[in-house]
């Protein structure tokens, strides 16, 4: 009987520990505050000072208490408000779209950027190819500013 007694108290000592663990909180209370949003100002939750805000706070840090992970908690939030409490749309399904869209905008972007600098590289040559520096195309042109450079030394003098 005391042997059984006592296995039963060893039983009952191994596991207090591993059910005070599953109590400690499991995520910090400025993370999932950022990744959520308040349901009547549309804001971050961190940064929301409404009844609304203050509430879905108190349940957070209750869950948070009891041992919930974030995942269980943003759950449970986007059961009651949907998934606008998010303050960032799931990849999956039609949440997948706002992420893909700004990826493939910045992607666009910088393909015109690099097509616009290809092709302002290539015609870069064939202008300097046409005028070598210090060399005029037409010799009646050069003819013109020699004689306009002459006028010019004469006036000075």
């Amino acid at each position: 009987m005391i042997r059984r007694l006592a296995l039963l108290a060893l039983v009952v000592a191994l596991m207090a520990p591993a059910g005070a663990a599953a109590a400690e909180p499991q995520f910090r209370m400025s993370d999932i505050e950022s990744e959520l949003m308040c349901p009547t100002c549309q804001s971050r939750l961190d940064m929301s000072h409404s009844p609304a805000a203050d509430r879905i706070r108190a349940f957070i840090e209750e869950k948070r208490q009891l041992g919930w992970t974030e995942q269980e908690v943003k759950d449970a939030l986007v059961a009651d408000f949907g998934p606008a409490v998010l303050a960032a749309p799931p990849a999956e399904g039609l949440g997948l779209v706002a992420w893909l869209v700004p990826l493939l905008a910045v992607v666009g972007g910088l393909a015109v950027v690099v097509g616009a600098v290809a092709l302002w590289r290539r015609r870069s040559p064939t202008v300097a190819a046409a005028a070598p520096s210090g060399a005029v195309a037409d010799p009646s042109i050069e003819a013109r500013i020699d004689a306009a450079l002459a006028d010019l030394d004469d006036a000075e003098r």
